[in-house]
């Protein structure tokens, strides 16, 4: 049947009983009904990201009279409470219509947070379109498309996903692509200046998967270096060491111009990378 643009209300009646008509009953007080069958061949899985337009009415209203929505959502986050049989069911083009009450759904993946649900014992009647699919693996090719086309504005929009995704308060250094923020307390509030001898501990990861890939400890412990003076560090970890304060260490999100550029490290760090430094200035001899 896959293909056909079809009604399906003659399901019910092959289906547990069902108080609502057309639908099927697929779970605890929650009862199903297809509207029109798409021609995509595979189901939803746990880590597929799925394109969906929702709408949510109560029972008898108008479709998409309490919320109307269409995004990406993963899949694993919708894969809960009443849309358990929704995920097992759906195919790209498919859309159904659910019964469900709202307790028994899970806003926080589904609405945005600005959206406050009805009480949890209204019967709402929610309408699925599924839209598109994306494996992991389509993703990772997409992206990687990308990463290729425009290293700097795929680089951008890594570091604007990082700094969203941390839930932290970042502060953005001037009008770059470095991210900062800084804990502890200052034993020496003046900042260090070109001449000055410091000592810096850091790690380094890769912002995209944390991988290490730097450590100042394998050295033995800090690296001592006079501030200013050129190929000691990259950029951005002599940034750091500005920022800081002696005893205080930091986060620092430094984008590829400030590390290692268009040319990367190889087996190491993809050229365009940012990276995510800990650093911190253990000590400085003033000139």
């Amino acid at each position: 049947m896959k293909g056909w643009a079809i009604l399906l209300l003659g399901m019910a009646s092959a289906c547990s009983p069902s108080p609502h008509p057309g639908f099927k009953a697929v779970g605890d007080g929650v009862y199903l009904r297809y509207h029109v069958l798409g021609d995509g061949d595979a189901f939803v899985q746990d880590e597929d990201s799925i394109h969906m337009l929702v709408r949510v009415t109560e029972l008898g209203g108008a479709p998409g009279s309490l919320l109307s929505i269409q995004r990406w959502y993963a899949g694993n986050d919708l894969r809960h409470g009443a849309l358990l049989p929704i995920l097992r069911r759906l195919h790209t083009g498919d859309s159904i219509s659910l019964i469900a009450k709202a307790v028994a759904l899970p806003w926080e993946a589904l609405a945005p947070a600005s959206w406050t649900p009805p009480p949890g014992a209204t019967v709402l009647q929610l309408e699925f379109s599924l839209l598109d699919i994306r494996t992991p693996a389509l993703i990772e090719a997409e992206l990687e498309r990308h990463r290729l086309a425009d290293p700097e504005g795929y680089e951008r929009k890594l570091i604007a996903a990082f700094v969203e995704r941390s839930g932290h308060d970042w502060i953005a250094w001037g009008t770059s692509q470095l991210h900062y923020r800084i804990s502890g307390l200052a034993a020496d509030t003046a900042r260090v200046h070109a001449g000055d001898r410091v000592e810096v501990s850091w790690r380094g990861f890769r912002l995209e998967d944390g991988v290490l890939i730097d450590d100042s400890q394998r050295n033995g412990g800090p690296f001592a270096f006079r501030y200013g003076d050129q190929d000691q560090v990259v950029k951005g970890v002599e940034t750091a060491v500005m920022l800081l304060r002696v005893g205080q260490e930091g986060e620092f999100i430094i984008p590829a111009e400030m590390a290692f550029g268009e040319r990367g490290v190889e087996g190491l760090v993809e050229p365009w990378s940012p990276l995510r430094y800990v650093v911190k200035l253990e000590g400085v001899v003033r000139r």
